[in-house]
């Protein structure tokens, strides 16, 4: 089952960007930087292998339809399992383009399949309303210990500054270490600018028909 799961992650895995970034670094095989890898490690609380995969702008609906086809059956066409009869919304395939921003996949010594789900914010803030929004499709997807029971699934932010006031209600069971978020640092560097629209006298205004540039951080 485990290695299936990884075969599937990768034949899913069609997103332009990784191509061309791959092709452009000359790393086509998305091999992580090692002092990346252990930290990641640290805060899962498992050691990661030299041998995983690794992708980014990973859609849910690929994870789900990748633990999915692990099943035995004999169907080429599957029902959709709707959530709410009354708007039809099927969280587990929801049609939309909602991922992740980096995955990481690994086996474990006890062949046990580790996903690592990262979720990044660089200019932005993590709001409770995302946050919610992943909660609620990981917990569709994933369901509880016994639904994927060969499966540790794992949620890291990440982000320049640790979040404050992260409130996310009935999270997913694997969510929070500690009742913690794990949270990984995100080095953007100084130094960094932004344009923002504004009036003749350089008021920010979002229809304004002049424009500045302020520093950011």
């Amino acid at each position: 089952m485990d290695v299936d799961i990884i075969s599937n992650l990768k034949s899913f895995n069609r997103k332009e960007r990784f191509y061309l970034i791959g092709q452009m670094l000359g790393n086509p095989e998305f091999r992580m930087d090692e002092n990346q890898l252990d930290k990641i490690s640290k805060l899962i609380k498992v050691k990661i292998p030299s041998e995983y995969f690794a992708a980014m702008d990973y859609h849910l609906d690929w994870i789900y339809a990748s633990l999915f086809l692990t099943q035995e059956h004999g169907e080429k066409i599957f029902q959709r399992n709707f959530i709410d009869n009354n708007k039809k919304v099927d969280l587990q395939i929801s049609g939309t383009q909602e991922d992740v921003d980096f995955l990481l996949a690994f086996i474990d010594p006890e062949n046990k399949t580790h996903l690592v789900m990262i979720e990044a914010k660089g200019d932005s803030y993590f709001s409770n309303g995302q946050l919610d929004s992943k909660n609620k499709r990981f917990k569709a997807i994933f369901g509880n210990e016994n639904t994927w029971p060969n499966v540790r699934p794992h949620f890291i932010i990440c982000s320049p500054k640790k979040p404050q006031k992260i409130n996310i209600e009935e999270p997913a069971y694997f969510m929070f270490k500690n009742f913690t978020l794990p949270w990984l640092e995100l080095d953007m560097g100084n130094g960094k600018n932004k344009v923002t629209r504004c009036d003749k006298e350089g008021e920010p205004y979002n229809n304004g028909e002049h424009w500045k540039v302020e520093s950011r951080f």
